[in-house]
């Protein structure tokens, strides 16, 4: 269906987690409607994910660039798995520094209370780039924040440490992330490591607010790329009950990224797209991962978090 004149208007706000860093007006004539469409839903999903940027390593997420790239089925998709990626990535980076920090000042060894910890935004707006990562313990059976610092690029900011040995209580969002992230790891799935991180993004579409939990195998040894192994988990808002446990893989599949590998291949035959999980691993391991799904016979590039169709 095709309308003329002024049908729409989106007044994108001042946020670098959106489209860019100024207020735009867009006005839409003379286009498709289904068009239309797959435009504003991108941009309600941008606002409803609540996805930062990593500035050394994430460019500016640009939903037009997938409309006019990406076929109109796969590009909800598409936009997921580059955004939610590159938090996936800002949270794993947190906690990877953060846990660092904690085990050179000897908590991790000392305090047997700790269950593991949750990652945030310290700002609402997420236009700063800082990470808050709480850890948590199991105090008389309820869970409390017991450590607490902020992390922005990458480093930790010293200063923001704090120590709460008598607990303190968790905001609901903290406790509900926790728990999900809980029920994740109990839940019942394949492993394929010893060791398995974890990213809590908060959901909302417009009717329920859900946790989405990611499970990532971890590797052990240099150079290993983890593309198997992996799981999404559809949590509800108050972090007790899975809604969905979708395995990212048929098996255990191990990339390595050894000296002077250029890019990874990989096949994929549980989706039609990539997914998050290969944007975070291409932003980890800094390469390029090109992704053959046998769904539907594209080759996809996946650099950083942006995702792109080859032509062959």
């Amino acid at each position: 269906m095709i309308l003329t004149g002024h049908i729409k208007l989106i007044l994108l706000p001042n946020k670098p987690n959106k489209l860019n860093h100024r207020k735009t007006l867009y006005i839409f004539e003379n286009i498709d409607m289904s068009k239309c469409i797959i435009i504003v839903t991108l941009l309600i999903l941008i606002g409803c994910t609540k996805t930062a940027l990593v500035e050394e390593n994430t460019d500016i997420h640009d939903p037009y660039r997938i409309m006019n790239t990406i076929p109109e089925d796969l590009q909800i998709a598409v936009a997921k798995a580059e955004m939610f990626g590159a938090e996936i990535y800002m949270q794993d980076i947190a906690a990877w520094v953060v846990t660092d920090f904690l085990s050179d000042n000897g908590v991790l060894g000392r305090d047997k209370r700790l269950r593991g910890w949750v990652t945030e935004h310290a700002d609402k707006e997420m236009t700063s780039g800082r990470m808050i990562v709480t850890f948590v313990g199991d105090i008389e059976g309820e869970f409390k924040g017991l450590y607490q610092v902020a992390t922005q690029s990458g480093r930790v900011l010293e200063k923001t440490y704090q120590a709460h040995l008598e607990g303190f209580e968790l905001t609901p969002s903290q406790l509900f992330m926790f728990k999900a992230r809980q029920t994740a790891l109990k839940s019942e799935f394949k492993p394929c490591a010893d060791k398995y991180n974890t990213a809590v993004i908060k959901f909302n579409d417009e009717e329920n607010n859900y946790n989405i939990v990611y499970l990532l195998a971890g590797s052990v040894k240099h150079g290993e790329v983890m593309a198997g192994g992996n799981y999404r988990l559809i949590i509800n808002e108050s972090g007790e009950e899975i809604l969905e446990n979708t395995p990212l893989s048929k098996s255990c599949i191990v990339l390595q990224k050894t000296e002077g590998v250029a890019a990874l291949t990989l096949s994929h035959i549980v989706e039609p797209t990539p997914n998050a999980v290969h944007v975070f691993l291409s932003l980890l391991h800094q390469v390029p991962i090109y992704i053959l799904t046998t769904e539907n016979k594209i080759t996809w590039k996946v650099d950083g978090n942006k995702i792109s169709i080859i032509k062959i």
